[in-house]
């Protein structure tokens, strides 16, 4: 939270996907911050947005590989288990910090 308290303002960026995440959000930054600022986001308007999402649902499907819990419609897209690693998986792990 220091990282955060360093800010002028944090702005949050959402695209009220899920009802839940928005309150649970709200409450929790608004709670340990005092500079917070939420904003709608149409997810084609913002890359930065796409780029994000795009790591978190495949940070997802890599914890479901490893729990052997990769849906139907997963394993059809990603064709196996070496296809999703190789040329999803690896490239995200080369450009982490």
């Amino acid at each position: 939270m220091d990282l955060f308290c360093s800010f002028n303002v944090v702005k949050i960026y959402y695209d009220n996907g899920q009802v839940e995440v928005p309150r649970v959000l709200s409450s929790v930054f608004n709670a340990l911050l005092e500079n917070v600022e939420f904003r709608k986001v149409i997810p084609s308007q913002y890359r930065l947005f796409q780029v994000a999402d795009l790591i978190c649902t495949l940070k997802l499907t890599e914890l479901k590989l490893e729990n052997h819990t990769l849906s139907k419609s997963e394993k059809a897209f990603f064709e196996d288990e070496r296809t999703l690693k190789k040329n999803y998986l690896k490239p995200i792990k080369k450009k982490e910090l």
